[in-house]
C-alpha cells in the first residue's frame, strides 16, 4: 500500500485529520510510518518515552507531563484513526489502545501531582505499616472494562486506606492530601490548551456523587456501600478496576487493594439471587430507555433512531443483557465476574445461560456498533453518537466502513432491532421470568389481610383449621419473626394466605403448612427469599410441591435456601444434568475463585463445589419426587456426581500440597481414587457416606509421604463443615490395614495386600470397586488387580463358612429388637442378596467371565441363572425383590425415617424368595 493511500481513507472521511496536517506537516509522515504497527501497550509506552526524552520511572514537572500526554493522546487517537478506516484494526485493538492510554495517562498525572504536592506536604504514611500510602484510583465503566472508545469520558473514584497525616513540616491529613491530589490531577487530563486534551474526567460514580470528597476511605466506602449502596451502584461497580499507580518509592498497596476487592465482591455479586433487587434493576432498564430522552433529545431534538449509544437496539441495551445476567448469577457462578463485555458474554454463552446464537449475535452487534461509534468521534474528534442526517454525510459513513450504503443500512437496521427485542426479553433470557410484558411481576396468589386470616383457614382448611391456625399463630410469635423489621414482617404477612392456599391444596394441610412456616421462618431474615415467594407464586407452588413430599427434602431446602433459587427454572430442573457441561462449568468458575495475588481462594472454591452438590441434588431430589428417575437412574446420577467432585478435588488439591513456588505447570499426580460401597456400585443416596481408597503409581523417593499428604488434604477438603456445608462424609477404613494402614497405598502394595493377606470380607467388598477419579492408567490397573483378586482359587465350601460368619457378624452388628423387617440388615432383606451376589462371583467367576465386571447385583443374578448356577426363576424374583427393597428403602429416608424398617407383615413374599436364594446357593 503506497503512502497516500494509507491516509486517504481517513482524510476523506476525517475534518480532524485534516486539520492536524494542515497544522503539522510533519506529522503525515510519522503517522504514515505508525500506521503499519499494532497499537498495543509496548508500542504506547515506548511513544511516551520518546515524547518525554528518556524511558526512566522519573514523574515529569506538571506542564511537562500536560503537554506529553496530550501529544501522545494526538498520537495514539489519529494511529487508531487510520488503522481503523484501513480495516487493518479490530475493534478490541481501538478500545485497548485507548485503555492503555488512558491507564498510562491516570498513573502519569497522578505520580507528577502526588510527587510535587508531597514536596510541600510531606508523604502520607500508613500507620499500620509505617510504609507511603498510595492513592488507590478506581477506573470506572468502560475504562474498569478497558473498552474505552476513541472520544470518551473515563469515569473514576478515588480512594485510600488508612487515615493520618503526612510526614513533612506542612502535615496534613491524608483526607486533605488525596483530596488536593485528585483536584490537581482533573485538569492535567480534561482541561483544554494549545495541545488539546486527554482525556474529560469524570467524578460523579464515587459515593454521594458530587456532593460528597473527592476521594474516600476505605473504611468510608464500605460503611456507604453496607447501608447506602443502590442498584445502580452494583451495576456502576461491576466494571470497577483499580489503576495501578505508583507515586512513592517503598509503597505497596497490594493489601488495601486485595481489601477494596474483598469490599466490591460481595456488593456487585450476591451468593443469593437477589429478588429484592429485581424491581430495582427493572426500573434501571427503564431509565436506560429514557436516558436518551434526558441526554440526546434534550440536547439536540435527535430522535432515538440516531442515538446508536443511548437509543432502541443500542450499545447501552447490549451492556444491560450481559450485566444483568452477572448481577443476578455473578456470586454463584464466579467464571461470569469478567469486566470486559465480550468476555462476559463469551462466558455466559458457554454456561448455557444464553444461547449460542443469540450470544453470538449480540456480539456482532456490539462490535459493528462500536466501530460505527468510533467513526462518528473521529469525525470532528468529539464524543458524539448520533447518527448523522445529512444524506452525504450518510453516504461518507457507509463508505468509511467499508460498505455500500445499502448493506450498511440493512446491517445497521437488523442489529439494532435484533438487540431492542433481546433488551425487552432481558429479564427472561436472565432466567426471572417474562417480562415483556407491563405486568411482569406477579402478585401472591392470595392478598386477605392477615386480621382476617383466621377465616381464611376456616374457608381453605376446614376440618384441620384449629390445628393450623395455632400453628400460625406460633409463628408469628416466634422470635425469628418478632424480630424482623417491618417491611419484612409485613412481607410474611401478606404470604400467609397464599401459604395457606398451598397447604390446603395437599393431602396433609397441616403438616404442609408445618413445614412451609418453618421454611419461611428459616429464611425470613433474608429478605431476598421473601421477595422471591412474593415475586413468583409459581415458586410457593413448586416448594409445596416438594417439601409436602418428603420431610427430608423439605430440611435439605431448609438447611440450603439458596436452592430456592432453582424452583424459577422448573423445565431446566426437570432436565436430566448433564455432567460434562457441569464439570466444565464448575472448572471454569472454580479457576475464577483467585485473591488479588493469583492464588486460588480456597474458601471460596470449598464452598462452591458445595453450593454445586447441593444444587445437583436438588435437581436430582425434585426429578425422584416428580417421578421422573427410578431408583437406580438416580443412583447412578448422585454416583456420577460424586465421581465429577472426587475429579475437581483432586485438581484443587494437588497444587496446595506442593511447595508454593512450584505449583504451576504441575503435571497430574499419578493417583487414583478407587470407590467401594454404594458409590462402588453406583447406588449411592441422597446422604451417603463414601467408602474410597486411594493408590498412587510413583517410583519417587518421596512420593509415600507426598500422596498420604495429598490423601489427608483431599480427606479434609471433602468433610470439612463450611458456611455451605459438607461435601460429603468419607470413610477410608477399607484401606490395606484399615485404620492402622497407609492412607495412601502404592498400586504394588496393594496388590500385594489384596493377594496374599486380605481378609474374605475384603475380596467380598472389592466385588464392587472401581475406579472413580484421578490417574486412568492407575485405574485401569486396580481393575486388573481385581479382576486378578476375583479370580484366586478358592474352596467354595470354606468361602462359604466365611461368607456366613461374616453375616452373622452383619446381624449381631445391627440388632432388631422390634417386631418389624428391617429392609437392609435382617435375614432375607438386602444384605442376604449382595452376600450371595458376592459369593457366586468370587467362587465361579473363573468358570464363569461374565461374573466379573461389576454390573450391580441385579445383573449379575440374571448372569449367574444364565450359567447355570442359580434357576432362573429364583434370580429374577430375587432380583425384583431386591428392586422393591431398595425403592422402599429410598421412600422411607424420604420420609425422614432413621431405619429402612416395615410392618412384618409386609413384603413377605419378597423376603421367602430372597430366603429361598440364600438356602439355594449358601445355606444355613
Amino acid at each position: 500500500m503506497s503512502e497516500a493511500i494509507i491516509l486517504a481513507p481517513a482524510l476523506q472521511w476525517s475534518g480532524s485529520l485534516r486539520r492536524k496536517l494542515m497544522a503539522n506537516t510533519a506529522f503525515e509522515q510519522w503517522l504514515i510510518n505508525a500506521a503499519g504497527q499494532a497499537l498495543n501497550r509496548k508500542t504506547i509506552l515506548q511513544w511516551f518515552y520518546d515524547l518525554k526524552g528518556d524511558d526512566t520511572d522519573r514523574a515529569l514537572p506538571v506542564t511537562d507531563i500536560r503537554r506529553v500526554l496530550r501529544q501522545l493522546r494526538e498520537r495514539v487517537f489519529f494511529t487508531a484513526m487510520v488503522r481503523d478506516l484501513n480495516q487493518t484494526a479490530s475493534v478490541q485493538e481501538v478500545v485497548g489502545a485507548m485503555s492503555v492510554l488512558a491507564d498510562l495517562a491516570v498513573t502519569e498525572a497522578y505520580k507528577s501531582v502526588a510527587t510535587s504536592l508531597a514536596e510541600l506536604h510531606g508523604i502520607p504514611i500508613d500507620p499500620n505499616t509505617g510504609k507511603p500510602q498510595e492513592l488507590l484510583i478506581v477506573g470506572m465503566g468502560k475504562l474498569g472494562g478497558k473498552e474505552l472508545n476513541v472520544s470518551s469520558d473515563i469515569d473514576l473514584i478515588m480512594i485510600y486506606g488508612e487515615e493520618g497525616e503526612t510526614d513533612g513540616r506542612r502535615k496534613i491529613s491524608h483526607h486533605e492530601f488525596y483530596g488536593r491530589v485528585t483536584q490537581r490531577m482533573m485538569p492535567v487530563l480534561s482541561e483544554i490548551d494549545a495541545d488539546g486534551h486527554v482525556f474529560r474526567t469524570d467524578l460523579r460514580l464515587r459515593p454521594d456523587g458530587d456532593s460528597g470528597p473527592l476521594a474516600w476511605s476505605l473504611d468510608a466506602l464500605e460503611n456507604y456501600l453496607v447501608t447506602q449502596g443502590r442498584e445502580w451502584e452494583r451495576y456502576a461497580w461491576l466494571k470497577g478496576r483499580v489503576i495501578r499507580c505508583q507515586a512513592f518509592a517503598g509503597s505497596d498497596p497490594r493489601s488495601q487493594i486485595e481489601q477494596l476487592e474483598s469490599l466490591r465482591i460481595p456488593f456487585v455479586y450476591r451468593k443469593y439471587f437477589d429478588f429484592d433487587a429485581l424491581a430495582a434493576l427493572r426500573g434501571l432498564r427503564e431509565r436506560i430507555r429514557l436516558d436518551w430522552q434526558k441526554r440526546a433529545l434534550a440536547r439536540t431534538g435527535i430522535d432515538t433512531v440516531h442515538n446508536i449509544k443511548l437509543g432502541d437496539g443500542g450499545i447501552r441495551e447490549i451492556e444491560f443483557v450481559v450485566q444483568l445476567s452477572q448481577l443476578i448469577r455473578g456470586g454463584r457462578m464466579p467464571s461470569l465476574q469478567q469486566r470486559g463485555l465480550l468476555s462476559a458474554l463469551h462466558k455466559q454463552d458457554k454456561a448455557g445461560l444464553i444461547a449460542t446464537d443469540v450470544a453470538e449475535q449480540l456480539a456482532s452487534a456490539y462490535c459493528f456498533l462500536r466501530r460505527v461509534e468510533h467513526m462518528l468521534q473521529y469525525r470532528e474528534d468529539e464524543q458524539t453518537h448520533l447518527l448523522p442526517r445529512d444524506p452525504k454525510i450518510c453516504a461518507d459513513l457507509a463508505q468509511a466502513m467499508g460498505m455500500a450504503q445499502a448493506d450498511f443500512d440493512a446491517q445497521l437496521t437488523s442489529l439494532r432491532a435484533f438487540v431492542s427485542q433481546t433488551f425487552r426479553n432481558a429479564f427472561r433470557i436472565a432466567g426471572m421470568g417474562n417480562d415483556d410484558s407491563d405486568d411482569d411481576t406477579p402478585s401472591p396468589q392470595a392478598d386477605t389481610p392477615c386480621a382476617d386470616l383466621n377465616d381464611h383457614i376456616q374457608q381453605r382448611v376446614g376440618e384441620q383449621a384449629q390445628a393450623v391456625s395455632k400453628r400460625v399463630e406460633a409463628f408469628l410469635d416466634s422470635h425469628r419473626i418478632r424480630s424482623l423489621s417491618g417491611t419484612s414482617r409485613k412481607r410474611v404477612e401478606a404470604l400467609l394466605p397464599a401459604i395457606v392456599n398451598m397447604a390446603a391444596q395437599t393431602e396433609t394441610p397441616e403438616t404442609t403448612a408445618v413445614r412451609l412456616l418453618a421454611l419461611v421462618e428459616h429464611i425470613a431474615q433474608r429478605s431476598a427469599y421473601l421477595a422471591l415467594l412474593a415475586e413468583y407464586p409459581e415458586t410457593l407452588a413448586r416448594v409445596t410441591r416438594i417439601i409436602s413430599a418428603s420431610p427430608w427434602a423439605s430440611e435439605f431446602l431448609s438447611r440450603y435456601p439458596l436452592l430456592l433459587d432453582s424452583l424459577i427454572e422448573w423445565h431446566s430442573l426437570l432436565a436430566p444434568p448433564d455432567f460434562e457441561q457441569l464439570a466444565q462449568q464448575l472448572r471454569d468458575d472454580l479457576d475464577a475463585c483467585v485473591l488479588t495475588d493469583g492464588q486460588p481462594d480456597v474458601e471460596q472454591q470449598m464452598n462452591l463445589m458445595r453450593d454445586t452438590q447441593h444444587q445437583v441434588t436438588f435437581q436430582l431430589l425434585a426429578q425422584d419426587l416428580e417421578g421422573v428417575l427410578t431408583v437406580e437412574q438416580l443412583g447412578d446420577r448422585l454416583s456420577a456426581l460424586a465421581d465429577m467432585m472426587l475429579t475437581e478435588t483432586i485438581h484443587r488439591v494437588w497444587p496446595l500440597v506442593q511447595p508454593r513456588g512450584e505449583r504451576s505447570n504441575l503435571a497430574p499426580p499419578r493417583f487414583a481414587i478407587i470407590a467401594y460401597g454404594r458409590l462402588g456400585g453406583k447406588e449411592l443416596g441422597y446422604a451417603s457416606d463414601l467408602d474410597l481408597v486411594f493408590l498412587y503409581d510413583d517410583p519417587t523417593d518421596e512420593a509415600s509421604e507426598l500422596y498420604a499428604k495429598l490423601g489427608r488434604r483431599m480427606a479434609s477438603w471433602l468433610s470439612t463443615m463450611t458456611s455451605s456445608g459438607r461435601l460429603y462424609e468419607i470413610d477410608l477404613r477399607l484401606r490395606p490395614d484399615g485404620d492402622a494402614g497407609l492412607l495412601a497405598v502404592s498400586v504394588e502394595a496393594f496388590s500385594q495386600y489384596q493377594t496374599q493377606h486380605a481378609w474374605a470380607w475384603e475380596h467380598q467388598a472389592i466385588t464392587r470397586a472401581r475406579f472413580a477419579a484421578g490417574d486412568p492408567e492407575i485405574g485401569q490397573r486396580f481393575e486388573d488387580i481385581r479382576q486378578q483378586v476375583l479370580l484366586l482359587p478358592r474352596d467354595s465350601q470354606a468361602f462359604k463358612n466365611e461368607v456366613r460368619n461374616m453375616r452373622q457378624k452383619i446381624s449381631a452388628g445391627h440388632p432388631n429388637r422390634t417386631p418389624d423387617f428391617d429392609l437392609k440388615h435382617d435375614r432375607g432383606g438386602m444384605v442376604d442378596v449382595e452376600f450371595v451376589t458376592q459369593y457366586l462371583v468370587l467362587c465361579f467367576g473363573r468358570q464363569h467371565p461374565a461374573l466379573l465386571d461389576n454390573l450391580g447385583n441385579i445383573t449379575l443374578l440374571r448372569l449367574a441363572a444364565e450359567s447355570g448356577l442359580i434357576p432362573a426363576d429364583l434370580a429374577s424374583k430375587s432380583g425384583d425383590a431386591y428392586r422393591t427393597f431398595r425403592k422402599r428403602q429410598h421412600a422411607l429416608r424420604l420420609q425422614g425415617a432413621e431405619k429402612a424398617r416395615v410392618p412384618s407383615e409386609q413384603l413377605v413374599a419378597e423376603r421367602k424368595t430372597v430366603q429361598a436364594l440364600w438356602n439355594t446357593v449358601i445355606a444355613d
